[in-house]
């Protein structure tokens, strides 16, 4: 059985006292850290699903790294859209990982979880000019598939970006994986070896099971996006609670417990 905690999008700034959309992130990060390293167990290790920081300078990589080195487990890093790979490779300290193969400068790789299970990072990022979108390289599934046809193992995967619509017209134009259905068509070959997939971008919590693969989503303990069923622009909340999602993977199943604990700050250092 692997017990693993997810988070995302912790937005942190160059300081302390920076705010984003309403929050200070250094303070809401450090309620988070508090709160996962206070569960009744320890993690196997966490996944980080991107936009670490808010923009990608070294100050706020080194106050990220600051913060979520405190963490009692092994962290594994995916790449947002408000990150750099060479940044996270440089300032934050992550679990072993193997990288992917033919995969450049992309932060894409392979770790294994245990329990006969393998997890996989990809890199969805595209230039800010393009937008908030993703887009996954053909390089990184054909690496994918590789491992797949190199052992019976199960896989995890995780990336930043959703990669199929959830039914909330704003979010479904601009935040996906471009080719995100093109890269579904693909996993549902697949779909008996893949224990979930698992991401960040949308500010908010949901599961979504489609064609026997589990998408999984968690939000951000910094502020939450709106989601609505007929919303075609995006509204913030900051005065949100702090999200993260405790991920159980086992011989039965996934099964994805969603944590919202009332945001309240810690002493600062």
């Amino acid at each position: 059985m692997i017990e693993f905690i997810h988070i995302s999008d912790t937005h942190f700034g160059p300081s302390k006292d920076m705010e984003i959309r309403g929050s200070i992130p250094y303070d809401r990060n450090s309620a988070l850290v508090e709160a996962i390293n206070s569960l009744n167990f320890t993690p196997d290790f966490l996944v980080h699903t991107g936009d670490i920081v808010n923009d990608p300078d070294d100050d706020a990589y080194q106050l990220a790294e600051e913060v979520l080195s405190q963490l009692r487990a092994p962290i594994h890093y995916v790449s947002g859209n408000h990150d750099d790979a060479a940044s996270t490779r440089k300032f934050m300290t992550s679990g072993a990982n193997v990288t992917l193969e033919g995969v450049g400068d992309k932060l894409a790789y392979s770790f294994q979880m245990g329990d006969g299970v393998t997890g996989v990072v990809f890199d969805a990022w595209v230039p800010p000019e393009m937008g908030p979108h993703g887009f996954l390289s053909q390089s990184q599934v054909m690496a994918f598939e590789k491992l797949l046809q190199a052992s019976d193992d199960r896989f995890a995967l995780f990336l930043h970006y959703p990669m199929v619509p959830i039914g909330s017209p704003w979010i479904d134009e601009h935040l996906l994986v471009e080719n995100g259905e093109a890269v579904h068509s693909f996993l549902t070959g697949y779909s008996e070896r893949i224990t979930g997939v698992f991401f960040g971008h949308l500010h908010r919590g949901l599961q979504i099971l489609r064609d026997g693969i589990l998408y999984s989503g968690v939000s951000s303990p910094v502020c939450h996006f709106t989601a609505g069923p007929n919303e075609t622009t995006c509204e913030f909340d900051s005065n949100c609670a702090l999200a993260f999602n405790h991920v159980t993977i086992s011989g039965h199943g996934t099964m994805v417990k969603e944590y919202s604990i009332p945001f309240q700050p810690v002493g600062r250092v």
